[in-house]
């Protein structure tokens, strides 16, 4: 049982509906998105709870169904990356001849993953990661016409801490990755939240920020589509290498969980960007957006990288109709705590709301 927000929320914070029973299982979950106006779905796994229709581990033409019946599509799948090839053959491996036997019964395009493509931290260990990129989105795009993406979280923008290359020219993890793999053979699933945490955390020996916005424009025929994840700046500032951003915020008047719910998307910093945020008034009070800004100043120190949904998904994008087309919806902080059992689901209708009438 769960609230899943009423008409007025979270206009009024205490609009949170009847308390009702819950979706659950990928037959329900996907009735209940295709009801809040999603075209989709991107899978991380494809088990689920062993009590809900089909079981725990449906028969992928049974989830197909399911996504059929609501109207849904599978956009991809993380359950990619090195382990669908065979570095001995340079064929699929099992798990590779599975995940593309999977992509054509749901009918996504694309297979990736969020985990670091190397388990070690040299120049060349991210070489050897980077040449089986190479041939594994080369295998699947010219045998099975499926793009193999990469989806970079946080560790994935620390530095290449090889000890034979000077501290001052070690690379970020991402900018290796990219120099190092073939445009036309591996694509990228960018994160917003992450992309800024991590412009955050990890600055330069010479203080300067990596900056997102170039990365997105730079390799924008690589991008296969968005985890649209909002946040915003921690109420205390933080200095690196901790985390600038935050997914939940103590809602005012909201009555559940001491006040604290979820961040929805178009509702925080990073979703209006850092003007627009400042001139609605919801900018944090006592410092700026700018990640350098861990005290209280007069000025405020805004970001000029945080551009915003609206101009991220219209400028990039821009007299680029071949581009990519999923925006997916997603937040770290979705699954509620005990007391808000509803948080993932109500993330998931408000944030469809906000996001579709976002133009």
């Amino acid at each position: 049982m769960g609230y899943l927000g009423g008409p007025n929320f979270p206009n009024d914070p205490t609009d949170l509906g009847p308390l009702v029973p819950l979706p659950g299982g990928y037959q329900e979950v996907f009735d209940f998105l295709g009801q809040c106006g999603y075209g989709g779905f991107e899978f991380f796994q494809l088990s689920q709870n062993a009590q809900n229709p089909g079981g725990a581990n449906p028969p992928v033409t049974q989830i197909k169904s399911w996504l059929d019946a609501a109207g849904l599509k599978s956009a991809g799948t993380h359950q990619g990356g090195l382990g669908m090839l065979n570095t001995a053959t340079g064929q699929l491996s099992a798990a590779g001849v599975t995940q593309v036997a999977n992509a054509d019964i749901l009918g996504h395009r694309m297979i990736g993953t969020a985990g670091d493509p190397s388990g070690a931290n040299t120049i060349a260990a991210w070489q050897v990661a980077c040449d089986n990129y190479n041939k594994l989105g080369q295998l699947l795009m010219e045998n099975y016409g499926l793009k193999a993406y990469l989806h970079p979280e946080q560790n994935n923008w620390q530095f290449i801490a090889d000890p034979l290359i000077p501290v001052d020219q070690r690379p970020h993890r991402i900018d290796f990755f990219v120099a190092n793999t073939d445009p036309r053979y591996v694509f990228l699933e960018p994160d917003i939240f992450h992309m800024y945490n991590a412009r955050g955390r990890f600055p330069n020996v010479d203080g300067s920020l990596w900056d997102p916005i170039s990365y997105m424009q730079d390799n924008w025929k690589r991008l296969v589509g968005w985890h649209v994840k909002d946040a915003v700046r921690a109420a205390v500032p933080v200095a690196a290498p901790g985390n600038p951003w935050d997914q939940t915020k103590v809602r005012p008047g909201f009555p559940i969980n001491g006040g604290m719910d979820v961040i929805y998307s178009t509702e925080g910093h990073l979703g209006n960007g850092a003007q627009a945020a400042a001139q609605a008034g919801i900018a944090p009070t006592g410092y700026g957006f700018d990640p350098g800004a861990t005290a209280p100043s007069a000025s405020p120190g805004l970001d000029p990288r945080v551009w915003g949904f609206r101009r991220e998904f219209t400028e990039i994008r821009a007299n680029r109709a071949k581009g990519f087309k999923f925006h997916i919806v997603e937040s770290d902080s979705g699954p509620g705590p005990a007391a808000d059992p509803g948080r993932s689901l109500r993330h998931a209708k408000i944030s469809a709301k906000l996001l579709l009438g976002l133009k």
